[in-house]
């Protein structure tokens, strides 16, 4: 049984909902928060795959997705696997702020299902 959390980094009220209801449609906890601040200052040790809003308001998704690289490796943690959420086709730069796959908005329920299975099933390092 899988028990880890998929943290859903979003501001959007709408999209945080409806990300959260698919994911959980799927079988899997989460849990959301609207900021790369939460994001970054949230303890992951029971987070599985972080979905990261690339366009936050504050520290965006690229910042607070190098910030939590940066926490990985001073705290001796794994390595999170973490999905940029863009509504723009800007790949390089999700993949170049240490994020390791991205969706393009709006992103579909197949899509997120694709993520889980890909970033899921990968055996654990760490």
């Amino acid at each position: 049984m899988f028990d880890g959390i998929i943290l859903v980094v979003e501001d959007d009220p709408t999209l945080q909902m409806v990300t959260k209801m698919v994911i959980t449609r799927f079988g899997y906890n989460c849990e959301v928060v609207g900021s790369g601040e939460a994001a970054v200052s949230r303890d992951a040790a029971d987070v599985a795959l972080i979905f990261m809003d690339v366009g936050l308001p504050g520290i965006q998704g690229g910042h607070a997705t190098m910030m939590i690289r940066e926490k990985e490796l001073t705290e001796r943690r794994k390595r999170v696997p973490i999905v940029g959420l863009t509504g723009h086709a800007i790949r390089e730069q999700c993949l170049q702020a240490g994020m390791d796959d991205y969706l393009q908005k709006p992103v579909l329920m197949e899509d997120i299902k694709r993520m889980l299975d890909k970033w899921l099933s990968l055996p654990k390092a760490g």
